[in-house]
């Protein structure tokens, strides 16, 4: 089965897509969709899909925008490009990004369906060549002949920088211990049956993550031989890449340490930073142009920084705080004053009326009109 997220504004156009297909008699399951790229890019991070389908002309966060960022921190998405302009340029933008596929409005579900197939394809063919046992011999290969020069008979992970863990690096940077099952999961699945076959697969993999941990802990000054719970000797790693089980076990410990060495010498890093952004976020939440890429731009660091510091330091990602900060201004304002929901909707930074009362309804449980009749009761 394939994860799909959808980001799409239009409202009619994300029903069609839902409703049109079947997707329980399909290889996909819809797992998530949002109204624009900066709600998309929070959920992404959680939902981690397969196949992200988002339209071109979104308000916040463009799907252009939205793709540039998912090919840098999820390179693993393919991405589908919905677009209503025929235009060139776009097609370009969008090929130069690295898209997959894009698609011109209105779609058909067989359209959809053709495409979704064409692009599930591609995440087949990646894979088969990911387990490609004559490719992973060279890599596996490569981690012997350094290993042998190892006099101590010590592993020393900065050896294995050449070896290319990027997508793992990325998935760890910011991963939380609710993550790493997940992890583990999906980087066995990817060896099938192949791993109990040849446990060397697994003595490949387990160097990959020594790698990308070595790495995130070296940032931090650390030493990965202080932070490890356990030796990290030739024998040992044999030992661990002897079983599914056994490798599970000891991957989850060695990545418990990591993220709590991690998190005990990040939190408060980024205090100033998250002080400046609340700021701005207070000050300007009533634009309709605020936005992740605006704050970014004011505090000096990349939107993809941003959305992840913001995230890690307050327990909130970026768009939960603007739409808790808005939400509150619009309780307020229906509580205190006699003003129209239209306005209110404008006061408040939204664009349309409908929109906003449907986030309101999602964040109180009750509509902009019955939160005003219930307060004047009181």
């Amino acid at each position: 089965m394939y994860n799909v997220f959808l980001a799409e504004d239009e409202i009619v156009v994300r029903e069609g897509i839902r409703n049109s297909i079947r997707w329980e008699e399909t290889s996909y399951i819809l797992a998530g969709e949002a109204p624009d790229g900066e709600i998309a890019l929070s959920m992404l991070q959680d939902i981690k899909p397969d196949i992200l389908i988002t339209d071109i002309r979104m308000p916040f966060m463009d799907g252009l925008a939205l793709s540039r960022i998912v090919k840098k921190a999820m390179p693993w998405i393919k991405i589908i490009i919905l677009s209503g302009h025929d235009e060139f340029e776009y097609a370009r933008e969008a090929i130069s990004i690295g898209v997959e596929e894009y698609l011109l409005k209105p779609v058909s579900a067989q359209e959809m369906l053709n495409t979704l197939n064409k692009v599930s394809k591609l995440i087949d063919e990646e894979k088969e060549k990911l387990l490609s046992i004559a490719d992973l011999k060279t890599k596996i290969r490569s981690t012997q002949n350094k290993l042998a020069h190892d006099e101590k008979n010590v592993f020393d992970p900065a050896d294995l920088l050449n070896i290319d863990g990027d997508m793992l690096f990325t998935k760890l940077k910011y991963a939380g211990k609710k993550d790493i099952d997940s992890i583990i999961r999906e980087y066995i699945s990817l060896l099938g049956n192949n791993g109990s076959e040849n446990p060397m697969l697994f003595y490949f993999l387990f160097g990959e993550i020594i790698v990308s941990v070595s790495k995130i802990i070296e940032v931090l000054g650390g030493d990965i031989k202080n932070i490890v719970p356990f030796s990290l000797s030739r024998e040992n790693i044999e030992e661990i890449s002897s079983s599914p089980e056994i490798f599970s076990e000891m991957v989850r410990k060695l990545l418990s340490a990591m993220i709590e060495f991690r998190d005990s010498n990040t939190k408060g890093r980024y205090q100033s930073v998250i002080v400046k952004a609340r700021e701005y976020i207070n000050s300007n939440f009533s634009t309709t142009d605020i936005s992740l890429f605006s704050t970014a731009s004011y505090v000096g660091i990349s939107p993809n920084h941003l959305s992840a510091v913001f995230a890690q330091e307050t327990g909130e990602n970026f768009i939960e705080y603007l739409t808790r900060v808005r939400m509150e201004r619009a309780k307020q304002l229906l509580k205190s004053t006699a003003m129209k929901i239209t306005d209110i909707t404008t006061e408040t930074g939204f664009n349309d009326t409908h929109y906003f009362s449907y986030i309101f309804k999602k964040h109180t449980g009750l509509s902009p009109r019955e939160f005003r009749q219930k307060e004047q009761r009181h």
